[in-house]
């Protein structure tokens, strides 16, 4: 898997597609349609805390850490054991994920298909995979 290089900008639409409590994963989804031949998974892993809403257009990702003056803008506390992912899109000028991880895959699965994000089942239709943190 490649490192994602932030900041990242997906000029799409995301979904809040599913949260597992009992793992702390959360899945955006921005689903294959008439204008996009692929659909791309983000992945968050041991989230810790969130703020963001269900739906999110052009959707930009950055990593803020300690000292960063744009972390008392989103209220939120880097920690050393997690990374904090700053959202931004139409909707959302100041959300974020404090998760350890973050995976991107972008596939030609559909909406209704298991993310290929740790999937080698998958790994066959994979157009992009990449990820930060663990």
């Amino acid at each position: 898997m490649d490192d994602l290089v932030f900041p990242i900008s997906l000029e799409r639409q995301f979904q809040l597609w599913s949260f597992a409590v009992t793992h702390n994963v959360l899945l955006l989804r921005s689903p294959r349609d008439s204008k996009q031949a692929t659909r791309i998974d983000l992945q968050f892993r041991v989230v810790e805390e969130m703020r963001l809403p269900s739906i999110l257009d052009d959707l930009e990702i950055d990593v803020l850490h300690a000292g960063d003056t744009r972390l008392a803008e989103l209220g939120a506390v880097a920690r050393e054991d997690c990374l904090l992912f700053a959202l931004r899109s139409r909707e959302l000028a100041g959300g974020y994920v404090l998760a350890r991880s973050l995976g991107l895959s972008e596939d030609d699965l559909s909406d209704q298909e298991p993310t290929s994000i740790n999937n080698p089942a998958l790994r066959h239709r994979v157009v992009r995979i990449a990820g930060a943190g663990d």
